[in-house]
């Protein structure tokens, strides 16, 4: 019996591989997209705040997360470069990328650089500098592009095994503490179901079923219900890939083998400005305040990677204003010591006391029909509080019922953290 079950796991998760690994090119394609083009928004916002030259603070950034970054005025010009001499550089003017940025979009290309002979993807948004219209534009080699592929291959590759062996696991644990055949057999099949296919199973089995019901309402030239289906078929695609991404952040968070290094940092002001204009738009269609109390000095660097800092703060931002309905969401910065306290507070409907012992966990959920209107995978929270915790923060939760609660997140300052590492505290 325990061999069928294993059998049967085996089916799901490769039926699960194939459903992630397919799509996979284009999915980390367009989150790498994505997480350049945030790269570059917290660039334009970073130049207009700090004192610091340009190039300088291109450097900074950059190093961070390896990336290439130049600053291009509207005419072409090179204006700043994080690695090559800005003087010895080409007029960028006809980049596709610099053109679809002055056109007003978010510019993307790939090519060979006719600086270094080396192919690189390209995002680029315009902003402003010193008064003047100018272009960010973020350049990723497409050797680390393809590495970054490779880790969310083995990443994806190694949930599926550990899924398959947690799932036999289950089955095995369950199976030798059930006495009778019958409630063994039942047991089994509860474990099975509540572990191995738990989130994916919906979404999986609904791509299906639209993706047939579009095909049997092509066959009767119905476009209405066509657009209808397609929509939802939509909505589904983004609700699996939220869940493998988030998936594969929380793989990621807990690899030890890629423990950030103590140069780790990042502008946690700047992300925070990013993180809540990229929510401003949804606050003011549910017609809730966002505000920012940012009273941290411009450049204030902690002691996170952009990337982990990001995920903290969109998902604290998007859970805030997904289970507040009527208010407003307050976000603020302080500094405290070696420390910089970023507060995320809701006026929403609160956590209850057994709740908030468990809101943290993988999967679990206050309000589930909340949860999966608005798209969530039950991860957020669970990613913040392994994120923070890898950079060797806390995060604590005040939550009264019905009025709001507070989510306090504690980072280190950059060289606070160092200096307590000497003193082992």
């Amino acid at each position: 019996m325990l061999g069928g079950y294993a059998v049967v796991v085996a089916v799901l998760v490769v039926a699960w591989a194939y459903s992630i690994i397919v799509p996979i090119a284009d999915f980390v394609e367009k989150r790498t997209r994505e997480g350049m083009a945030a790269v570059a928004n917290a660039t334009t916002v970073a130049l207009q705040s700090s004192d610091l030259p340009a190039t300088d603070v291109l450097k900074r950034i950059a190093a961070t997360d390896g990336l290439r970054l130049t600053l291009i005025a509207s005419d072409g010009t090179v204006l700043a470069e994080s690695i090559q001499d800005d003087a010895d550089m080409q007029n960028h003017a006809g980049r596709p990328e610099v053109v679809s940025a002055l056109a007003g979009e978010i510019g993307y290309d790939r090519r060979v650089s006719k600086t270094d002979g080396v192919e690189y993807q390209y995002v680029a948004i315009s902003g402003t500098y010193q008064g003047n219209l100018v272009v960010v534009r973020v350049s990723r080699t497409m050797e680390q592009a393809s590495t970054l592929k490779a880790s969310y291959l083995r990443m994806s590759l190694g949930l599926l095994a550990g899924a398959l062996v947690v799932a036999t696991a289950v089955a095995w644990i369950a199976f030798k503490r059930a006495d009778d055949p019958m409630r063994r057999l039942e047991i089994v099949r509860t474990d099975f179901v509540a572990n191995a296919s738990h989130e994916l199973k919906t979404p999986v089995a609904g791509i299906r079923l639209l993706a047939d019901s579009i095909g049997q309402a092509s066959d009767d030239g119905d476009l209405h219900i066509i657009n209808a289906l397609s929509e939802r078929l939509k909505d589904e695609s983004i609700r699996l890939q939220s869940l493998v991404g988030d998936l594969m952040d929380l793989s990621r968070l807990e690899d030890r083998d890629r423990v950030p290094t103590a140069s780790t940092m990042c502008d946690l002001g700047a992300i925070v400005v990013t993180s809540v204009e990229t929510h401003r738009a949804r606050a003011e269609a549910s017609g809730l305040l966002l505000t920012l109390h940012d009273s941290l000095l411009p450049g204030t660097h902690v002691a996170i990677s952009a990337t982990d800092a990001t995920l903290v703060c969109d998902n604290l931002v998007s859970n805030a204003l997904a289970y507040t309905e009527r208010g407003s969401v307050d976000i603020s910065l302080t500094p405290d010591g070696d420390h910089v306290v970023l507060k995320v507070s809701d006026t929403g409907i609160g956590i209850s006391y057994a709740d908030q012992e468990r809101v943290f966990e993988r999967f679990y959920r206050v309000d589930m029909a909340r949860s999966r209107e608005s798209g969530g995978t039950g991860l957020g929270l669970s990613l913040v509080r392994h994120a923070v915790e890898r950079a060797h923060g806390t995060v604590e939760l005040a939550s009264e019922p019905g009025e709001g609660s507070t989510f306090t997140v504690r980072f280190w300052l950059v060289g606070a953290r160092t200096r307590c590492s000497t003193r082992t505290c």
